[in-house]
């Protein structure tokens, strides 16, 4: 198999050149103008060596010039690394480093946050035209290319004409995400062009899209449901809507003045429409298709939506980055009774999309029985290559059972007995929050750091439908004071993922095998909680 996934589009880009591609920062772009801009940029990385094996990082994220990174670097053939604009620099240059970056793409937001240590080793630096980059000194060899305001990259000597795609091999990688790891070093899981393929024809299919639709892009580039919002619309010849920052937390003007008819998000979107008295009956009529993810989906959440987006379909999706994205989901037509998860008021996960595969393992790996509680693993087309350059944690996490490859989730599931698949909770100390996945160790490992002891412990607190409204930190007579300690921890975690309170006691409770007792941690909390449920501190 040769596939890049920038070639459909390049072939919607030469059957409609004229239609409406994208909408981002204010200004608009034919398919012609995205073929452009894309190709351009290409051929300025491929004439600075960037091609099959390279790998790119993004520093950009719902703009125009992310949206040209990331098809430019695909185009080429190279690997594009998101890195995330919320990141402390610190866990920047860490991914930067690990991951030997090439080349480093930034927008207007992104040039800030381009330190020193960020820049270490980077040789091609592409930025918006205007921006004033300080680089660090003894790199002769730097490359630091332009974007122009309304023409994209300029062009490099000697390439009037626009480059074809890249070739890319099964085996290629398209891009690198990074997600929360245990040791307090991100993990980055590899994604290849094959993968990816499985993926976007499952999600395609779908959502159906034709050249009349206009979707969104909610996501920011650093979370991988991003990979779907941008290619799904334009191999199909919709138009990609990219929504600005002010309107992510109520975004039912933006849905409305764009006239939108595919909207994608976590479910807290909902939430914070209905917060702002935004989501009214019938206010969204234009839709037919919306879908959320990245955390559990509350029933009276998608009944305020059907209520709102009476035409549209909702779409409850699931799946871990290793499975590219999401991997499952259930499909509600409009005004239809979704199926809810006993006794949570979430949706069931639905089903596995075409060419993957779920089951419920016990502790022996062995599968249970519909009804059983037991480990989620997936199988299929759409499993990641693996960890980069992590071969053990690859081989614990995608082993071989019966003669085929799964990925083991840690997520508790159940199947029912119509055959559809219910999330139970974590197995482990992974949570989700604000849609983000975040390890519990990891922000265990930087208390330990700051603290420097070994009596921390992160919890998720509280819980409301599955998902965690945010985290508390406990330490062990660390004589750290809390408001240093969470200050130390912004310059090393990002916003979602620092504790919003930090409790210091004179031990930390132990259970019967002398670990930390976290239950008794959260006992403590709900004991202590005020009675309105508010959040203190």
């Amino acid at each position: 198999m040769n596939w890049n996934p920038v070639r459909p589009v390049l072939e919607q880009c030469l059957r409609t050149p004229d239609r409406l591609a994208l909408f981002a920062d204010g200004i608009e772009l034919s398919y012609a103008d995205l073929r452009r801009r894309a190709a351009r940029l290409a051929a300025a990385l491929s004439t600075q060596g960037i091609g099959r094996g390279s790998r790119v990082g993004i520093l950009a994220s719902r703009s125009l010039i992310a949206i040209e990174a990331v098809l430019g670097v695909a185009w080429c053939g190279a690997t594009y690394v998101p890195l995330g604009l919320r990141w402390p620099e610190e866990r920047i240059s860490t991914v930067a480093s690990l991951t030997s970056l090439d080349a480093m793409i930034t927008d207007r937001s992104g040039c800030t946050l381009l330190t020193a240590n960020v820049l270490t080793g980077i040789r091609v630096l592409v930025v918006p035209e205007e921006a004033s980059v300080d680089l660090p000194p003894g790199r002769a060899d730097r490359v630091v290319m332009r974007f122009a305001e309304h023409n994209g990259i300029v062009s490099p000597p000697g390439t009037a004409s626009l480059p074809e795609p890249a070739e890319m091999s099964a085996d290629d990688l398209v891009y690198v995400i990074f997600t929360s790891g245990t040791t307090g070093i991100p993990k980055g899981v590899m994604v290849a062009s094959a993968s990816l393929a499985a993926y976007l024809a499952a999600l395609g299919a779908r959502k159906a899209m034709t050249p009349d639709d206009r979707a969104s892009q909610f996501t920011e580039l650093s979370f991988d449901p991003s990979v779907g919002e941008i290619f799904v619309p334009l191999c199909a010849g919709a138009s990609l809507h990219v929504v600005p920052s002010l309107s992510t937390v109520s975004p039912a003007r933006f849905i409305r003045e764009r006239q939108l008819t595919i909207w994608g998000s976590a479910p807290a979107a909902i939430a914070w429409l209905r917060d702002t008295r935004s989501l009214q009956p019938g206010s969204l009529p234009l839709l037919r298709y919306s879908s959320f993810g990245g955390e559990p989906l509350p029933l009276a959440s998608v009944r305020a939506w059907q209520a709102a987006a009476p035409n549209s379909v909702v779409d409850n999706l699931y799946g871990p980055t290793e499975a590219t994205v999401d991997c499952a989901g259930q499909l509600v037509p409009p005004g239809a009774t979704p199926v809810v998860t006993p006794e949570r008021g979430v949706l069931a996960i639905g089903a596995p999309h075409p060419g993957s595969e779920l089951a419920v393992f016990g502790p022996d790996r062995r599968p249970l029985p519909a009804g059983a509680v037991g480990e989620l693993g997936i199988a299929g087309s759409q499993l990641a290559v693996g960890y980069f350059e992590a071969p053990g944690l690859t081989a614990e996490r995608y082993p071989v059972i019966d003669g085929k490859r799964w990925f083991l989730t840690g997520d508790l599931a159940m199947q029912d007995e119509s055959g559809l698949y219910h999330h139970m909770g974590r197995r482990d100390n992974q949570i989700k929050i604000h849609g983000h996945r975040v390890e519990l160790e990891e922000i265990e490992a930087h208390l330990r750091a700051v603290t420097q002891t070994d009596q921390v412990a992160a919890v998720a607190w509280p819980m409301e439908d599955g998902v965690a409204l945010a985290i508390v930190g406990f330490v062990g007579s660390s004589g750290t004071p809390a408001n240093q300690i969470r200050a130390a921890l912004r310059t090393r975690l990002p916003p979602h993922m620092v504790p919003s309170t930090i409790h210091e006691l004179a031990a930390l409770p132990l259970n019967a095998t002398g670990k930390i007792d976290r239950r008794a941690l959260i006992d403590r909390l709900q004991a202590s909680r005020p009675e309105d449920g508010a959040i203190r501190g």
